[in-house]
């Protein structure tokens, strides 16, 4: 067992290990990832908007139209590779965040040896590692 503040630690650090470590590679090796040169994300995101702004006028919808064209504005005019993949990468950091924080919580529940809430928190850390999978996943798709 590794040394420690408290018991128990090595344990708990080779756990949060186990999920980080393989996340930290997967971005490691995300510059290498072969995009999609066919359609860029921002025209991606104008033509959805296109789509459901003729749908909207099609229906009559003048406030849902409004909306719509102001959001295509938006997109015509800020929309940029490099934002795409700041965002991207902001939420990946958040979810690497939020399994530290849910790895932490599985360890307190561990130390108190309550099973339920043993359970309860490693279902908790496996939907944060899966969010933060998918979240890798579309920074791949960008970068």
């Amino acid at each position: 067992m590794l040394p420690g503040p408290f018991p128990g630690y090595g344990y708990r650090m080779r756990s949060l290990y186990k999920y980080l470590a393989p996340l930290c590679c997967c971005l490691a090796f995300a510059n290498g990832a072969v995009a999609d040169d066919s359609a860029s994300p921002c025209s991606d995101k104008e033509a959805e908007v296109q789509r459901q702004l003729q749908i909207a006028k099609d229906h009559g919808n003048e406030d849902q139209v409004r909306g719509l064209e102001r959001a295509l504005v938006g997109i015509q005019e800020n929309c940029s590779q490099e934002s795409l993949m700041a965002d991207a990468e902001q939420k990946v950091r958040e979810g690497q965040e939020k399994v530290r924080d849910r790895q932490e919580d599985l360890d307190e529940a561990l130390e108190d040896g309550d099973l339920e809430d043993i359970q309860e928190q490693r279902e908790e850390l496996q939907e944060a590692v899966d969010e933060l999978n998918s979240r890798i996943e579309q920074l791949k798709v960008l970068q």
